[in-house]
Protein backbone atom coordinates (compact mmCIF):
# COMPACT_ATOMS: atom_id res chain seq x y z
CA UNK A 1 0.00 0.00 0.00
CA UNK A 2 1.32 3.43 -1.00
CA UNK A 3 0.27 6.14 1.46
CA UNK A 4 -0.35 9.46 -0.24
CA UNK A 5 1.14 12.54 1.34
CA UNK A 6 -0.42 15.88 2.12
CA UNK A 7 -0.14 18.30 -0.77
CA UNK A 8 -0.19 22.03 -1.41
CA UNK A 9 -2.09 23.50 -4.37
CA UNK A 10 -1.26 27.12 -5.11
CA UNK A 11 -3.22 29.64 -7.10
CA UNK A 12 -1.54 30.72 -10.33
CA UNK A 13 -2.36 34.28 -9.36
CA UNK A 14 -0.23 34.48 -6.23
CA UNK A 15 -0.44 38.23 -5.88
CA UNK A 16 -4.24 38.01 -5.95
CA UNK A 17 -4.70 35.04 -3.59
CA UNK A 18 -7.78 35.72 -1.51
CA UNK A 19 -7.83 32.84 1.01
CA UNK A 20 -6.13 29.67 2.24
CA UNK A 21 -8.22 26.49 2.42
CA UNK A 22 -7.43 23.41 4.51
CA UNK A 23 -9.09 20.25 3.13
CA UNK A 24 -9.42 16.96 5.08
CA UNK A 25 -10.58 13.65 3.49
CA UNK A 26 -12.79 10.85 4.78
CA UNK A 27 -12.05 7.45 6.31
CA UNK A 28 -10.08 5.12 4.02
CA UNK A 29 -10.52 7.54 1.14
CA UNK A 30 -7.67 8.26 -1.24
CA UNK A 31 -6.70 11.82 -0.28
CA UNK A 32 -6.11 12.63 -3.96
CA UNK A 33 -9.84 12.12 -4.55
CA UNK A 34 -10.25 15.51 -2.84
CA UNK A 35 -7.99 17.12 -5.43
CA UNK A 36 -10.84 18.09 -7.77
CA UNK A 37 -12.12 20.26 -4.95
CA UNK A 38 -8.62 21.59 -4.28
CA UNK A 39 -8.19 22.58 -7.93
CA UNK A 40 -11.58 24.28 -7.93
CA UNK A 41 -10.46 26.47 -5.05
CA UNK A 42 -7.16 27.33 -6.74
CA UNK A 43 -9.17 28.41 -9.80
CA UNK A 44 -10.94 30.78 -7.41
CA UNK A 45 -7.62 32.31 -6.28
CA UNK A 46 -7.13 30.21 -3.13
CA UNK A 47 -4.07 28.38 -1.88
CA UNK A 48 -5.03 24.90 -0.65
CA UNK A 49 -3.44 22.38 1.69
CA UNK A 50 -5.06 19.00 1.18
CA UNK A 51 -4.33 16.73 4.15
CA UNK A 52 -3.45 13.05 4.14
CA UNK A 53 -4.46 11.55 7.49
CA UNK A 54 -2.88 8.14 6.86
CA UNK A 55 -3.87 4.68 8.14
CA UNK A 56 -2.51 5.15 11.68
CA UNK A 57 -5.54 6.40 13.60
CA UNK A 58 -3.42 7.32 16.63
CA UNK A 59 -1.77 10.07 14.57
CA UNK A 60 -4.89 11.58 12.99
CA UNK A 61 -5.35 14.47 15.39
CA UNK A 62 -1.62 15.27 15.43
CA UNK A 63 -1.52 15.29 11.63
CA UNK A 64 -4.50 17.61 11.53
CA UNK A 65 -2.91 19.90 14.10
CA UNK A 66 0.37 20.05 12.18
CA UNK A 67 -1.48 20.75 8.93
CA UNK A 68 -3.52 23.47 10.60
CA UNK A 69 -0.33 25.11 11.85
CA UNK A 70 1.21 25.02 8.36
CA UNK A 71 -1.92 26.42 6.71
CA UNK A 72 -2.31 29.14 9.35
CA UNK A 73 1.33 30.17 9.02
CA UNK A 74 0.89 30.54 5.26
CA UNK A 75 -2.35 32.49 5.73
CA UNK A 76 -0.67 34.86 8.17
CA UNK A 77 2.33 35.39 5.88
CA UNK A 78 0.14 36.39 2.94
CA UNK A 79 -2.39 38.08 5.25
CA UNK A 80 -5.41 36.16 4.05
CA UNK A 81 -8.22 34.30 5.91
CA UNK A 82 -8.02 30.58 6.65
CA UNK A 83 -10.98 28.39 5.72
CA UNK A 84 -11.70 24.70 6.37
CA UNK A 85 -13.44 22.03 4.32
CA UNK A 86 -13.80 18.52 5.70
CA UNK A 87 -15.51 15.43 4.37
CA UNK A 88 -16.87 12.70 6.67
CA UNK A 89 -14.06 11.68 9.06
CA UNK A 90 -12.05 14.73 8.00
CA UNK A 91 -14.95 16.97 9.02
CA UNK A 92 -15.22 15.18 12.38
CA UNK A 93 -11.51 15.67 13.08
CA UNK A 94 -11.80 19.32 12.08
CA UNK A 95 -14.76 19.90 14.40
CA UNK A 96 -12.90 18.05 17.18
CA UNK A 97 -9.95 20.41 16.70
CA UNK A 98 -12.16 23.51 16.68
CA UNK A 99 -13.90 22.48 19.92
CA UNK A 100 -10.62 21.62 21.64
CA UNK A 101 -8.90 24.81 20.45
CA UNK A 102 -11.29 27.72 21.04
CA UNK A 103 -8.72 30.26 19.79
CA UNK A 104 -8.21 28.60 16.40
CA UNK A 105 -8.37 30.95 13.43
CA UNK A 106 -10.76 29.35 10.92
CA UNK A 107 -12.93 32.14 9.53
CA UNK A 108 -15.42 29.88 7.73
CA UNK A 109 -16.06 26.12 7.47
CA UNK A 110 -17.70 23.71 5.05
CA UNK A 111 -18.65 20.28 6.43
CA UNK A 112 -19.60 17.64 3.87
CA UNK A 113 -21.44 14.66 5.36
CA UNK A 114 -19.55 15.09 8.66
CA UNK A 115 -19.07 11.98 10.78
CA UNK A 116 -20.05 13.96 13.88
CA UNK A 117 -23.50 12.34 13.69
CA UNK A 118 -23.42 8.80 12.31
CA UNK A 119 -26.14 6.17 12.21
CA UNK A 120 -26.43 3.83 15.17
CA UNK A 121 -25.04 0.73 13.46
CA UNK A 122 -21.72 2.46 12.78
CA UNK A 123 -20.78 1.84 16.42
CA UNK A 124 -20.62 -1.94 15.84
CA UNK A 125 -17.10 -1.97 14.29
CA UNK A 126 -15.86 0.21 17.15
CA UNK A 127 -17.21 -2.29 19.70
CA UNK A 128 -15.68 -5.20 17.80
CA UNK A 129 -12.29 -3.52 18.10
CA UNK A 130 -12.22 -4.41 21.81
CA UNK A 131 -12.57 -8.10 20.91
CA UNK A 132 -10.48 -8.09 17.74
CA UNK A 133 -7.94 -5.27 18.18
CA UNK A 134 -6.13 -6.20 14.96
CA UNK A 135 -9.30 -6.94 12.99
CA UNK A 136 -10.58 -5.19 9.91
CA UNK A 137 -13.62 -5.01 7.65
CA UNK A 138 -13.68 -4.93 3.85
CA UNK A 139 -14.27 -1.51 2.35
CA UNK A 140 -17.44 -1.26 0.28
CA UNK A 141 -16.23 1.90 -1.39
CA UNK A 142 -15.23 1.70 -5.04
CA UNK A 143 -11.68 0.48 -5.58
CA UNK A 144 -10.41 3.65 -7.23
CA UNK A 145 -11.70 5.75 -4.31
CA UNK A 146 -10.40 3.77 -1.36
CA UNK A 147 -6.93 3.95 0.14
CA UNK A 148 -6.85 0.24 1.01
CA UNK A 149 -9.15 -2.80 0.58
CA UNK A 150 -9.91 -3.06 4.31
CA UNK A 151 -10.62 -0.57 7.09
CA UNK A 152 -9.25 -1.56 10.47
CA UNK A 153 -11.51 -1.84 13.50
CA UNK A 154 -9.01 0.39 15.29
CA UNK A 155 -9.87 3.19 12.85
CA UNK A 156 -13.58 2.82 13.59
CA UNK A 157 -12.79 2.79 17.30
CA UNK A 158 -10.83 6.02 16.98
CA UNK A 159 -13.66 7.65 15.05
CA UNK A 160 -16.11 6.66 17.78
CA UNK A 161 -13.71 7.95 20.41
CA UNK A 162 -13.54 11.35 18.70
CA UNK A 163 -17.33 11.46 18.54
CA UNK A 164 -17.59 10.72 22.26
CA UNK A 165 -15.02 13.37 23.17
CA UNK A 166 -17.06 16.16 21.60
CA UNK A 167 -20.58 14.81 22.15
CA UNK A 168 -21.34 17.10 25.11
CA UNK A 169 -20.00 20.20 23.35
CA UNK A 170 -21.92 19.40 20.18
CA UNK A 171 -25.22 19.42 22.04
CA UNK A 172 -24.76 23.15 22.57
CA UNK A 173 -23.55 23.79 19.01
CA UNK A 174 -21.63 26.85 20.10
CA UNK A 175 -19.26 26.60 17.11
CA UNK A 176 -19.72 30.22 16.19
CA UNK A 177 -18.01 30.06 12.83
CA UNK A 178 -20.05 30.61 9.66
CA UNK A 179 -20.49 27.00 8.55
CA UNK A 180 -22.04 25.41 5.50
CA UNK A 181 -23.32 21.87 6.07
CA UNK A 182 -23.81 19.68 3.01
CA UNK A 183 -25.83 16.48 3.36
CA UNK A 184 -27.61 13.85 1.30
CA UNK A 185 -30.89 12.70 2.91
CA UNK A 186 -30.17 9.15 1.70
CA UNK A 187 -26.68 9.01 3.19
CA UNK A 188 -25.84 5.45 4.28
CA UNK A 189 -23.44 6.42 7.09
CA UNK A 190 -24.23 9.81 8.60
CA UNK A 191 -27.58 10.75 10.10
CA UNK A 192 -28.66 13.58 7.82
CA UNK A 193 -31.82 14.37 9.78
CA UNK A 194 -29.86 14.88 13.00
CA UNK A 195 -27.29 16.96 11.16
CA UNK A 196 -30.00 19.18 9.69
CA UNK A 197 -31.52 19.78 13.13
CA UNK A 198 -28.04 20.38 14.52
CA UNK A 199 -27.31 23.05 11.90
CA UNK A 200 -30.68 24.72 12.55
CA UNK A 201 -29.72 25.30 16.20
CA UNK A 202 -27.07 27.89 15.27
CA UNK A 203 -27.84 31.01 13.26
CA UNK A 204 -24.36 31.01 11.73
CA UNK A 205 -24.92 27.58 10.15
CA UNK A 206 -26.57 26.85 6.81
CA UNK A 207 -27.61 23.49 5.37
CA UNK A 208 -27.68 22.48 1.71
CA UNK A 209 -29.04 19.15 0.55
CA UNK A 210 -27.69 17.32 -2.48
CA UNK A 211 -28.64 14.22 -4.46
CA UNK A 212 -26.70 11.91 -6.75
CA UNK A 213 -29.24 10.52 -9.20
CA UNK A 214 -26.93 11.46 -12.07
CA UNK A 215 -23.83 9.86 -10.57
CA UNK A 216 -21.50 8.37 -13.20
CA UNK A 217 -20.16 5.66 -10.90
CA UNK A 218 -21.04 1.96 -11.39
CA UNK A 219 -22.45 1.94 -7.86
CA UNK A 220 -24.14 4.88 -6.22
CA UNK A 221 -23.02 5.66 -2.68
CA UNK A 222 -25.06 8.52 -1.27
CA UNK A 223 -22.34 9.28 1.28
CA UNK A 224 -19.84 9.97 -1.49
CA UNK A 225 -20.08 13.59 -2.67
CA UNK A 226 -16.54 14.72 -3.37
CA UNK A 227 -16.31 14.96 -7.16
CA UNK A 228 -18.38 15.30 -10.32
CA UNK A 229 -18.45 11.53 -10.97
CA UNK A 230 -19.92 10.76 -7.55
CA UNK A 231 -22.91 13.13 -7.76
CA UNK A 232 -23.19 14.01 -11.45
CA UNK A 233 -22.08 17.13 -13.30
CA UNK A 234 -25.26 19.18 -12.81
CA UNK A 235 -25.39 18.60 -9.05
CA UNK A 236 -21.62 19.11 -8.82
CA UNK A 237 -21.79 22.51 -10.46
CA UNK A 238 -24.61 23.51 -8.12
CA UNK A 239 -22.60 22.38 -5.11
CA UNK A 240 -19.48 24.24 -6.27
CA UNK A 241 -21.57 27.39 -6.50
CA UNK A 242 -22.69 26.83 -2.89
CA UNK A 243 -19.06 26.41 -1.79
CA UNK A 244 -18.00 29.50 -3.68
CA UNK A 245 -20.85 31.58 -2.26
CA UNK A 246 -20.11 30.49 1.30
CA UNK A 247 -16.41 31.30 1.06
CA UNK A 248 -17.23 34.48 -0.93
CA UNK A 249 -14.91 33.54 -3.78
Amino acid sequence: MTVEKSKWFHSDLNEDTIAVVLIAPGLNLLPSKMDQLAKFFTSKKCDVLRISLGPNSDSWTDKFSDSYDAALEHAEIIQRPLYFLGFSLGALIGVHYIIRHPFQQFKKCILMAPATHTKTYTIIPALLASIFPKGSLPSFNLENYREKPHTTLAEYKKMNSLQKEIKHSLKKNNINIPTLLITNPKDELVDSSKLTKFAASNALWKNRSIANQESLLPKKYHHLMIDSDSIGLKEWEKMLQNLSDHFTL
